[in-house]
C-alpha cells in the first residue's frame, strides 16, 4: 500500500512540476508566439540585457514538447534564438538585432512576443544610372572591354552601399538599352532626390586617364562640350528624342540645382581620386542630354579612362568598383545627412 501511494504522490508531483507544456514555437511576422497546451495560465520571467540585446525569457515548471529549429528564427527582427531545457525550466535567449525593440505579455495561455523595427525610415530615393547597354556598348577599350559592362558593376555596387540609408532606383539592373531621355524620366517618376550617372571615359590617346565629373550646365568649356557630344551623340545614334516636357522643366529648374551638383561633384571627384589613386582632372559643367530632365541635383561620373591600361586595370577590378561604390555612397550620405 505504501508503495501504490509513493507511485501515486511521484506522479502527483510530476504534473504539477510540469504545470506547462510547450507544444509550438512559432515566428509569424514580427511575433514570436510560445503556445502552450492546457488551460492554465503558464508562469514566466523575462529580462532584458540591454548592451548585449539579450532577451531572457523563461518558464518555470515547464517542458518542452516539440522540436524547434533554431536557424529558421533569423530574421529581420532577432539576430538569434537559442532554447535551453533545464531544471524543470525552459529558456529562451533571444538575440534582437539593431533598432529592434520588443513587448512581452500572455494572450490565453499563450507567451507572445511582438518585436518594433525602430530603425529611422529612409528619407531619400537616388537614382542610379549605368550608362549605355544592349545595343549600346559605350566607349570600348583595347576592342575587348565595354564601358556598359564596367559601369553596370559600379552601380550595382553603388546600390547595394547605399541602399542601407536610402531608397534606390537604377534606370537599368543589366545589360539593356534604354534611351537617354527616358533615363531620367525613371528617376523623376520615383521622385528621387538626387540623379547619378555613371560612365567611363576613352581617348584617342592612351595616355589620358584620370577621374572627373561633371553637372549640367547650358554653358561649357570646349572640353566638357566634347564630353557632352559623344555622350549625346548614343542617343542620336538610336533615334533618341530628347526633348520632352519633363526635360524642358528640369531645364528651367536647373539654376537652382546647379548649385548643389556643383559642390557634390567637387566633393565626389576629390574623394575618388584620393581613395583610388587617379588622376584628379575636376569638374566640369556640360548639356548632357542624360541630366537635362532630371528635377534635382545630378551628376555624371567619369570613373577612369577605359582607353588606359593604368585606368582600366582598376575600374575592371571588383576590389577598386567596390571602393568606388563606397566612396561615391559616402559623399551622398555627407550631402544628406
Amino acid at each position: 500500500m505504501r508503495k501504490i501511494i509513493t507511485i501515486i504522490t511521484f506522479l502527483l508531483l510530476t504534473i504539477l512540476t510540469f504545470a506547462g507544456t510547450i507544444r509550438n514555437v512559432k515566428m509569424s511576422g514580427a511575433n514570436l508566439t510560445v503556445d502552450f497546451s492546457g488551460s492554465a495560465k503558464p508562469k514566466y520571467k523575462i529580462n532584458y540585457d540591454e548592451y548585449n540585446k539579450l532577451i531572457f525569457l523563461e518558464f518555470p515548471e515547464s517542458k518542452l514538447d516539440t522540436k524547434v529549429n533554431e536557424k529558421n528564427f533569423k530574421n529581420k527582427y532577432l539576430e538569434s534564438l537559442q532554447v535551453v531545457n533545464y531544471g524543470g525550466s525552459v529558456g529562451f535567449f533571444i538575440k534582437l538585432n539593431k533598432n529592434i525593440s520588443y513587448n512581452g505579455a500572455l494572450k490565453g495561455n499563450d507567451f507572445v512576443v511582438t518585436f518594433n523595427d525602430k530603425s529611422p525610415k529612409k528619407q531619400f530615393t537616388i537614382a542610379i544610372d549605368a550608362g549605355h547597354g544592349g545595343k549600346d556598348p559605350g566607349a570600348i577599350g583595347f576592342k575587348k572591354y565595354y564601358e556598359k559592362t564596367v559601369v553596370l558593376a559600379v552601380s550595382r555596387y553603388l546600390r547595394d552601399e547605399l541602399k542601407k540609408d536610402f531608397n534606390v532606383v537604377m534606370t537599368r539592373d543589366s545589360d539593356r538599352f534604354i534611351n537617354l531621355s527616358e533615363r531620367p524620366r525613371i528617376a523623376n517618376r520615383a521622385k528621387a532626390n538626387m540623379f547619378i550617372s555613371i560612365h567611363a571615359n576613352a581617348a584617342v590617346s592612351s595616355k589620358q586617364n584620370g577621374v572627373e565629373v561633371f553637372y549640367f550646365s547650358k554653358k561649357s568649356s570646349p572640353y566638357a562640350e566634347r564630353i557632352a557630344a559623344f555622350e549625346n551623340s548614343f542617343g542620336d545614334k538610336y533615334g533618341d528624342k530628347s526633348n520632352s516636357i519633363a526635360q524642358i522643366m528640369g531645364e528651367l529648374a536647373y539654376k537652382k540645382n546647379q548649385e548643389k551638383s556643383i559642390g557634390f561633384a567637387r566633393k565626389t571627384t576629390n574623394a575618388l581620386a584620393s581613395a583610388i589613386g587617379l588622376k584628379n582632372r575636376g569638374i566640369h559643367g556640360a548639356n548632357f542630354a542624360v541630366l537635362r530632365g532630371f528635377n534635382g541635383p545630378s551628376v555624371l561620373i567619369e570613373v577612369g579612362f577605359i582607353s588606359n591600361q593604368g585606368d582600366l586595370k582598376k575600374i575592371t577590378s571588383p576590389t577598386y568598383q567596390k571602393k568606388m561604390a563606397q566612396e561615391i555612397a559616402k559623399q551622398v550620405r555627407d550631402y544628406f545627412y
